[in-house]
């Protein structure tokens, strides 16, 4: 069969299982095709996402409010367009209303956006810079160049920074699983995940069922969740004990 094979490639033949594909190919092929090749592109973006998330907040990452404050028409961003303002289908005013506690989590990871033009001008302006150089007669800009055209070699503050700061711990512990501070080398179980579960209060009291330890057994659902712990983005800070720490400051 190889020998086959060769004669036929050597004949200037088409091999038989080309043509068997390209008999079978239809356009849903390239339908799937595509569709398969563009997950694989969105795949990638978020995870260097959620790589670039990691890198500048560490284990307290809360990776969805990450996203929706770098989102673009949150931002106020359309290509080369800045409109200064959310845009098309952007959902922050409504989630102000509905969802505040999301809302101020997506403010607390709101991106500079005055820094990343900076960042835009200046790789310009070194390119603009190094044809000039390259150029045998380079067009030097006058000494009387209006100060405006010149960029600043100090990025941008944040205008958004002082609210940063004041949400911070909100935004880095709300929400998180009420888990206290791990020991070194101590394990998730349910009596240190969910154990509050056998607590409740009632006529002003603390009421607390006697459990035996160790006769108990967690559901399905339960060691699901107590697993879960251990494969989040912030899974650092919610072994740190974050969850259980005051959301705001006194």
């Amino acid at each position: 069969l190889a020998q086959a094979g060769s004669v036929r490639l050597r004949a200037g033949v088409e091999p038989l299982h080309s043509r068997c594909c390209a008999e079978h190919f239809s356009p849903e092929m390239s339908a799937e095709t595509k569709f398969n090749s563009d997950g694989y592109v969105h795949r990638t973006r978020k995870y260097d996402d959620l790589l670039d998330g990691k890198a500048n907040y560490k284990g307290s990452l809360n990776f969805s409010a990450y996203q929706q404050g770098r989102d673009e028409q949150y931002l106020g961003v359309n290509g080369k367009n800045y409109y200064a303002k959310p845009w098309g289908n952007d959902s922050s005013n409504v989630q102000a209303v509905l969802n505040g506690p999301a809302y101020w989590k997506r403010v607390y990871y709101r991106e500079n956006i005055a820094k990343r033009f900076w960042e835009e001008d200046q790789k310009a302006q070194k390119a603009e810079d190094a044809e000039a150089a390259k150029s045998a007669s380079p067009m030097k800009k006058s000494a009387s160049a209006p100060a405006l055209e010149r960029l600043s070699d100090v990025p941008p503050a944040d205008a958004y920074q002082g609210i940063k700061d004041t949400m911070k711990p909100f935004a880095e512990r709300q929400g998180k699983p009420r888990i206290r501070a791990m020991q070194h080398g101590e394990r998730l179980d349910f009596h240190n995940t969910l154990g509050h579960k056998y607590h409740m209060k009632a006529g002003g009291k603390n009421l607390t069922w006697d459990v035996s330890k160790q006769t108990h057994r967690s559901t399905p659902n339960e060691m699901k969740w107590i697993l879960s712990n251990y494969f989040r983005t912030d899974t650092q800070a919610v072994l740190a004990g974050a969850g259980s720490e005051p959301n705001l400051h006194k």
